[in-house]
């Protein structure tokens, strides 16, 4: 038989057991999930800032071990499995209920430090779109988390001294002094400025030691070698050490023509003798007796001639110029030296892929190699406000080729004209794309409505509701015509219809756009939304996004006008998507973003 005295220890014993259960139970439905969303400010200590007297009051009767196991509950799945991910190889349950919150914290803390949150406040005005109420609540919250109190005025002199600091010459200062204002707090005005004065002096010593080394670099590259004897005459004569000012004509090196190796080489290309091979037009323009002056023929002739063009020069002082072709603007490298102006095929397909005719001349490098065009084909050209008819040749695709040669210089009368008038030096810069995709993809940057039509969206009810119908709300005088104009534009759009009768029906909610405009929305909080289903779709991690767009270099967003409307509805779900406006009933055809 159980000892009576057992029997009620282990009664009361069941009877805590029920109430931790119970009390449980009620903690865990009072308690909302955590979601760590960062970039909306949803972090474990605004989350944990809510429920701090929860866990400190209602679950004091809890032992520590019933706080963990409660506090994992809450954590949604991503949250909960970064957090076991970082405690390996302990187990959450092996940790305090004190320790847990600190490890929580640290994980899903703020990625912002303190500096960037003062910083946004100094910073803090009033929007156009906020009223009284929603800008002292702005700055309500830029204020507490500036921290004020934390602050001394040293530390405030600090950080209006590097607020300050806006060059970017001063970026090495800013740089150090934003770290030691968010990792010191012993520090004052004076000592920044002492450190300030330090990176300097440091800078200028490094800079020093830069240039002695530079100087060092010259005076070895610029070091005279011994001058090599020359004989004007092949022998008996005097010894000239004078060195030539230009490269040999017959073969490129720096000697004179009467000491070249290749004067009784003959030429496999024009079978010629006294050159190298690729110095053709070098060396015939120098033997030509008369004039050095060539004349050009003009294009499409029958005969075609032989230009020069001097392929990709990379020097450190090459030059461009934005110009447009067909009213879509591109940009090509600036040679004086290039008989004809060529474009890349990328360059072709990006103003429209005009249409061409084979080309009139052939084409050769400074070096004698050929290349090869593609296509020439008249064109609109305009440079700095001038606008002419211009001949454009079109290299093969395998050649990235985009150059202003002195044919088009000579066409705008630009041999007249400073240089830096109508070019710009090479930056970092990229050049603008924007009219390149519209002139490839003029259905996308079109202004009318689109329409998806991969899918249509589908609505489901819970059960059997009743159709809930409300009354029109009243709308401003003066933007009834705004709204008026809107509802006509929707039904000429063909995504609103007018119908006499409807079981469902919900008031509009009408939001002036910065522009000026109107946007119509439904207020289907009024009784749809509550029996609808909702679409359970996982939400990807910032972590996860990061990680696929590791090694990216080109980044886009796109802005849909109207987005909400491009999606078609199921024609058997139109019913619901009702309005009751002043103009009468209206039902949607498109989804709406009041759902």
């Amino acid at each position: 038989m159980q000892d009576p005295v057992q029997a009620n220890a282990n009664q009361m014993l069941m009877q805590i057991l029920q109430q931790q259960q119970q009390l449980m139970a009620q903690l865990t439905h009072n308690i909302t999930e955590f979601v760590y969303d960062p970039e909306q400010g949803c972090t474990f200590d605004s989350w944990y800032a809510r429920y701090e007297d929860l866990f400190d009051k209602d679950a004091e009767k809890l032992d520590d071990a019933a706080k963990v196991r409660l506090l994992m509950r809450k954590l949604n799945p991503p949250a909960y499995e970064r957090f076991t991910s970082f405690i390996l190889p302990k187990l959450s349950k092996e940790l305090t209920f004190s320790e847990t919150v600190a490890k929580l914290r640290t994980i899903f803390g703020s990625p912002v430090s303190v500096f960037p949150r003062r910083y946004l406040c100094l910073q803090t005005t009033k929007d156009d779109a906020d009223d009284l109420v929603s800008y002292s609540c702005k700055v309500n919250k830029a204020c507490v988390d500036f921290k004020l109190r934390d602050l001394s005025e040293e530390q405030f002199k600090c950080l209006i001294f590097v607020c300050g600091l806006k060059s970017p010459r001063d970026s090495d200062i800013r740089m150090r002094l934003i770290n030691k204002l968010n990792e010191t707090e012993d520090i004052s005005l004076e000592k920044v400025v002492e450190d300030c004065k330090t990176l300097l002096n440091l800078k200028q010593d490094n800079s020093l030691v830069e240039k002695q080394q530079s100087l060092s670099a010259v005076n070895a590259v610029h070091k005279e070698r011994p001058p090599k004897p020359y004989n004007k005459q092949g022998g008996g004569g005097t010894v000239n050490n004078n060195h030539p000012k230009t490269p040999c004509w017959s073969c490129g090196g720096m000697h004179f023509s009467a000491d070249c190796p290749f004067r009784e080489h003959q030429c496999r290309e024009c079978k010629k003798k006294g050159h190298k091979e690729g110095y053709c037009a070098c060396f015939s323009s120098v033997n030509n007796s008369g004039s050095s002056k060539k004349k050009k023929k003009k294009y499409g002739g029958k005969n075609k001639d032989v230009k020069i063009v001097s392929v990709k020069n990379i020097s450190q002082q090459r030059k461009f110029s934005e110009i447009e072709i067909n009213k879509i603007a591109v940009r090509l490298q600036i040679d004086s030296a290039s008989d004809i102006t060529i474009i890349s095929d990328e360059c072709w397909r990006q103003i429209g892929q005009p249409q061409g005719t084979t080309p009139s001349c052939n084409a050769k490098s400074a070096t004698g190699g050929s290349i090869d065009l593609a296509r020439e084909f008249w064109c609109d050209v305009n440079i700095g406000g001038k606008s002419k008819r211009c001949l454009c040749r079109v290299a093969s695709p395998n050649l990235d080729l985009n150059i202003l040669g002195s044919d088009w210089l000579e066409l705008f009368g630009l041999w007249d004209v400073p240089i830096s008038s109508f070019c710009n030096k090479v930056t970092n810069r990229q050049p603008r794309t924007d009219d390149f995709l519209q002139a490839q993809f003029p259905k996308v940057f079109s202004s009318e409505m689109g329409l998806c039509t991969k899918t249509k969206v589908r609505l489901t009810l819970k059960g059997d509701p009743k159709p809930v119908y409300r009354a029109k709300r009243p709308v401003a005088y003066s933007v009834q015509g705004a709204v008026e104009d809107e509802l006509q534009r929707l039904q000429t759009l063909g995504i609103l219809q007018p119908v006499d009768h409807s079981d469902w029906a919900a008031p509009i909610v009408v939001v002036r756009k910065p522009n000026g405009r109107v946007r119509i929305c439904a207020d289907f909080s009024t009784g749809l939304n509550d029996v609808l289903e909702s679409n359970q779709c996982p939400l990807p991690l910032p972590e996860d996004i990061f990680t696929k767009m590791a090694g990216c270099k080109v980044f886009s967003h796109i802005d849909l006008s109207d987005s909400y409307l491009q999606v078609e509805v199921d024609p058997r779900d139109q019913p619901l998507l009702t309005v009751n406006t002043h103009k009468g009933l209206f039902r949607y055809t498109r989804l709406t973003s009041g759902i």
